[in-house]
């Protein structure tokens, strides 16, 4: 069984402000930030690789992850100036 998180993370004027995380457990609801310019989602999953399902040999797993935005403010200018400061967003959970 593969296990599927996600965390949202906004981009603001003093940097990336973790958001909502989403665990096998269940999920963390955190409000957005009111001055956030930019909201972008790091989803990460773990899935059995091909050995853990045969039963045979060591079982390993795989790992894939990606990054969506999800939210943008009308100003391009500011998001540019921000991403050039902190960077782009966090892939992390």
């Amino acid at each position: 069984m593969s296990s599927k998180e996600w965390r949202e993370w906004h981009l603001t004027p003093n940097g990336w402000v973790a958001g909502t995380l989403q665990h096998d457990s269940g999920r963390n609801q955190i409000s957005s930030p009111d001055n956030k310019v930019l909201t972008c989602i790091y989803k990460e999953t773990i899935a059995p690789d091909a050995m853990a399902l045969s039963g045979y040999g060591e079982p390993g797993f795989n790992q894939s992850s990606n990054v969506s935005i999800i939210w943008r403010c009308s100003n391009h200018q500011l998001i540019s100036e921000l991403l050039d400061k902190f960077g782009s967003c966090p892939e992390r959970i």
